[in-house]
């Protein structure tokens, strides 16, 4: 690998991984698909000069439109409730880098993704100085090969990895996998994915190969699912799929959590309560279930529950506080909102108070329509994140909206404040916004996102 050079924290490992592609960013055409922009096969040519470290492990790949992390995030804690060490790759982070890469919940200490990223640097450089202008080694790539010499090293028995937004041109398809999990796929990201679902379910098949022992799906439109079909079954993989092979049952939402049932072929699993809200969850759930079925023999009832009842994982959905009930999620569309609102229905809460910290390149206008009638009160604040782009305009159109509803605080802390001390009785308050609001508010109310249990 040559010889080490050091990097003295983690701001300077975290800038070099992603210098690569600062320096071809502005060479590259705007609006690009992936297929052109990307080139995943520089992860792997990677991989190869440090010794392939990903093909001497056990290695599980996730993607989907929505919901990959929080799967992921199951299918790792499943693995870790059977005595099994396991390995965690996720983005993007709240408040630190070193969240992407875990074991058993806890995020890679700074000495060692920085010796890591130590060990990288001499490899990338020489790989760089062969690359053109416009061409880059993706930072995920890079952070991907960082975890795979460290799960190597900690002697991890699975890893659960998610993709990014792609699969079929991401830098994590390159990682050597015994099983691939596809989670529901919905129009996103065009046209960089693709300009229809079809298309769009052909780059996230892409992370089926032929070294897998089988594709477990979740449910899909059946224009997704005959792609992810033709893919399996192409290479040769066996596809397992949710209505066939396991199912979600008897959903419900309250103010602890989430409630329901999983049955597999194998086994049925009653009475599982999820420390997360919403039955999307659940259905994330049973992906899972269904997951680590495949990956370990001897799965027990009992440590299936015991994993998804104290199971955390920031911003999603999340109750951060029982005492006024306080739900945080990363949400920037009106999509999202939309399963904010069913969630709060299905609770039951009926006067809402909602903070909204959504920048002006993002749908917050969508978001405060969508919570505008089920609101007694709409909290406008902002991110500390300066590159995050707040405005007067954004403003105006929400108090357009909202009318005597809308309030504006400058900061998460103060928006808190002022909920807080509007609640009277039984009222919920929602946080909603980008991930640097979810991190601002983590911070907030002094919670770790680096050891999770």
């Amino acid at each position: 690998m040559g010889a080490v050079a050091i990097f003295n924290n983690i701001e300077e490992a975290e800038n070099f991984i992603y210098s690569s592609y600062m320096n071809a960013k502005s060479k590259m055409p705007k609006g690009l698909q992936d297929m052109t922009k990307r080139n995943p096969d520089l992860a792997r040519l990677l991989l190869g000069k440090i010794g392939e470290p990903d093909k001497k492990q056990r290695n599980v790949l996730v993607t989907g439109s929505k919901g990959k992390g929080s799967a992921s995030r199951m299918i790792s804690k499943l693995i870790e409730a059977h005595g099994f060490k396991a390995g965690l790759f996720t983005s993007p982070h709240l408040i630190s880098f070193l969240e992407r890469i875990r074991i058993n919940g806890n995020a890679i200490s700074e000495s060692d993704f920085v010796k890591y990223a130590s060990i990288l640097k001499p490899d990338i450089d020489e790989m760089q100085k062969q690359l053109t202008e416009a061409a880059y080694i993706g930072p995920v790539g890079i952070t991907a090969a960082i975890a795979m010499l460290y799960y190597l090293d900690k002697k991890t028995d699975l890893n659960v990895l998610e993709c990014g937004k792609g699969a079929r041109f991401d830098d994590v398809s390159m990682i050597h996998s015994e099983i691939s999990v596809i989670n529901t796929i919905f129009p996103e990201h065009i046209p960089e994915l693709g300009g229809n679902l079809a298309e769009i379910a052909f780059e996230k098949a892409g992370i089926i190969n032929s070294t897998q022992k089988c594709t477990i799906s979740a449910g899909q439109q059946k224009e997704v699912y005959d792609v992810i079909y033709r893919e399996a079954h192409g290479k040769g993989v066996k596809l397992l799929t949710y209505g066939n092979d396991f199912v979600c049952e008897n959903i419900s939402v309250n103010r602890e959590g989430t409630c329901f049932d999983v049955i597999t072929k194998n086994n049925e699993y009653r009475g599982i309560n999820l420390n997360l809200l919403g039955r999307h969850q659940a259905y994330n759930a049973a992906l899972a279930v269904c997951t680590a079925e495949n990956l370990i023999s001897g799965i027990k009832k009992e440590n299936v529950k015991q994993a998804f009842g104290n199971l955390s994982w920031p911003g999603r959905l999340e109750i951060i506080s029982k005492s006024p009930l306080t739900i945080l999620d990363g949400c920037i569309n009106r999509e999202c909102a939309r399963y904010v609102r069913e969630v709060v229905k299905e609770i039951g809460s009926e006067d809402i108070i909602t903070i909204i910290g959504i920048p002006d390149d993002k749908d917050y206008e969508g978001v405060t329509r969508e919570m505008n009638d089920i609101s007694k009160k709409v909290i406008y604040t902002k991110a500390k994140n300066k590159h995050l782009k707040f405005t007067e305009e954004q403003i105006e159109r929400a108090k357009s909206i909202l009318g005597s509803k809308f309030s504006y605080e400058d900061n998460i802390e103060d928006a808190v404040s002022s909920a807080y001390n509007s609640v009277n009785g039984n009222e919920l308050i929602c946080i909603l916004g980008t991930q640097s609001l979810v991190r601002d508010t983590k911070e907030c109310f002094k919670q770790d996102t680096l050891n999770l249990k």
